[in-house]
């Protein structure tokens, strides 16, 4: 995944992005979670008591701060994927949660929900 440098146009970007997520979300799309971020997701739950509705929560709470890669086109070129760094659940857990707005639809989906396994920069963090 392409980094994208921390200017104001990019910092917009992702923030639209953010916002097009929330609003897909109050709109009622629920999140779709590939076979593997299911995996991931099955692991956060037995280590930190971490659910789907903790993932949807941190996603609500995503700030161009929490920005990490993308904004890229899927393999198939029908989502648009990008990757934060976040803190969720009671135990504050740092997870590396990637997941992708469908392009020509409502979908949003998770691709990876985990502990991540190396520091993750975060180039828009003040």
């Amino acid at each position: 995944m392409k980094i994208l440098p921390y200017t104001e146009s990019n910092v917009e970007l992702i923030q639209k992005f953010i916002n097009k997520t929330i609003k897909r979300i109050s709109n009622g799309v629920t999140l779709t979670f590939t076979v593997k971020a299911q995996n991931e997701l099955a692991e956060l739950n037995l280590n930190y008591n971490i659910s789907t509705d903790d993932i949807e929560n941190a996603i609500l709470r995503l700030s161009t701060e929490d920005y990490y890669r993308g904004i890229d086109p899927s393999r198939q070129a029908d989502f648009e994927v990008c990757a934060f760094y976040t803190e969720i659940g009671e135990d504050n857990v740092g997870i590396y949660l990637k997941y992708g707005l469908e392009s020509n639809g409502l979908q949003i989906l998770i691709f990876s929900n985990h502990a991540p396994l190396f520091p993750m920069n975060q180039p828009f963090k003040k």
